[in-house]
């Protein structure tokens, strides 16, 4: 028996022309973005923010047409039920009240888009004499777009697990691979690490949010490294998950903003596992934080919409590192970790970064996950050629 991984839910959506919450009597055009955005918000009231992110690696308003109102959302099986719950509980769109009407569900987009097609020839058929002819092209168009709506490709990507890896060296194998995804020679692909202890500065060169002399770091057992990365000085070292995902944005459907919030969800995601509540920063905050404690960083490069550089998560490291910097730039803001905010026992460190991966994985939608069969030898290479 085939256990499909997604479910594809076809609603007809009720709008309410005659009603205007906010009395503007402006007419509601049904959109994907409007439509999505709605169904986003209700998940977020409802389930909060690791419930939305739980959702979101899957969620996508596939198909909307605004003069039938007939609509194709998608979602995986584990949390289908979440966002069907979630849109039950949506009172409008835009100022309209609105209603959903569940028609079918199915395992595969090619069954969902049949019966899709189905609806949408009856409606047609039912009501195609008293359209305009503006809305009769729109209902063409859109019975086009349903035509050609299929499965997309099974996405795979790549891990790496890597032990400690020295700064530089990771710059230079993050280099390799980024020319390689450019030329298409490799998949997606993710380096799961740890750092000894190193402080890094992004492209904007901050060093004035370095509170020690550079001087002096060799005597606390640290380095220091320039990058072309975003964002600001951060620290790296031992007990904290560092993932550097090399990434075609193109091949995913993602723009620059929606990467990082991806990247987001994923430790919020994974926080959840042990019962933390973390959240994405607020303006001009960037990572994942607890209250007012930052536990995760984000800083990112991308190039030709090939990504690199990535995020870096506290396990439980020394965090007398981080008072000999203004973390991220930003001041009077505390750094936490998993271990000082969680109640749980904590499994393995290898057990952690394999979470982690699982959250990324699902945010970012891939199918498959498969490990790199000893990565180390592609290291030693490196180090050879130094």
């Amino acid at each position: 028996m085939v256990g499909f991984k997604n479910r594809f839910m076809l609603m007809e959506v009720y709008l309410d022309p005659d009603k205007d919450l906010l009395g503007e009597g402006t007419p509601v055009i049904l959109t994907k973005l409007n439509l999505s955005e709605a169904i986003k918000d209700s998940i977020l009231v409802n389930f909060g923010e690791c419930g939305l992110a739980s959702c979101l690696g899957s969620f996508h308003v596939a198909y909307v047409n605004p003069v039938t109102k007939l609509c194709i959302v998608r979602s995986s099986r584990d949390e289908h039920r979440r966002v069907w719950s979630a849109m039950t509980l949506v009172r409008s769109v835009g100022n309209c009240p609105v209603v959903f009407n569940l028609l079918d569900i199915s395992g595969c987009v090619r069954a969902c888009r049949d019966a899709a097609l189905k609806c949408e020839t009856e409606k047609f058929n039912q009501c195609g004499k008293g359209l305009s002819e503006e809305e009769t092209r729109e209902m063409n168009r859109c019975l086009d777009k349903l035509k050609l709506l299929k499965m997309r490709s099974p996405r795979t990507l790549e891990v790496w697990k890597l032990d400690t890896v020295n700064y530089l060296k990771s710059l230079k194998l993050q280099d390799k691979l980024v020319s390689e995804r450019k030329a298409n020679r490799i998949p997606d692909t993710l380096l799961s690490l740890q750092h000894p202890p190193t402080y890094t500065l992004g492209k904007r060169r901050t060093d004035h949010n370095l509170l020690i002399p550079e001087a002096e770091l060799k005597s606390i057992g640290a380095e220091l490294h320039y990058t072309q990365r975003g964002g600001d000085i951060t620290f790296h070292g031992p007990h904290q998950a560092v993932l550097y995902p090399i990434l075609s944005l193109r091949s995913i459907g993602f723009g620059a903003r929606s990467y990082v919030e991806a990247l987001e969800r994923s430790m919020i995601e994974f926080s959840s596992i042990y019962g933390v509540k973390a959240r994405a920063g607020n303006k001009c905050e960037t990572g994942v934080w607890v209250g007012d404690r930052k536990i995760g960083a984000i800083g990112v490069r991308i190039s030709s919409g090939i990504t690199c550089h990535g995020l870096a998560f506290n396990i439980d490291p020394d965090m007398k590192y981080f008072e000999h910097i203004v973390p991220c730039g930003i001041a009077d803001k505390e750094v936490t970790s998993l271990r000082r905010e969680t109640d749980a026992q904590l499994p393995s460190e290898e057990v952690i970064h394999e979470q982690l991966v699982t959250c990324l994985a699902k945010v970012f939608s891939y199918d498959d996950v498969v490990v790199k069969e000893d990565p180390s030898a592609i290291l030693d290479t490196l180090e050879d050629n130094d």
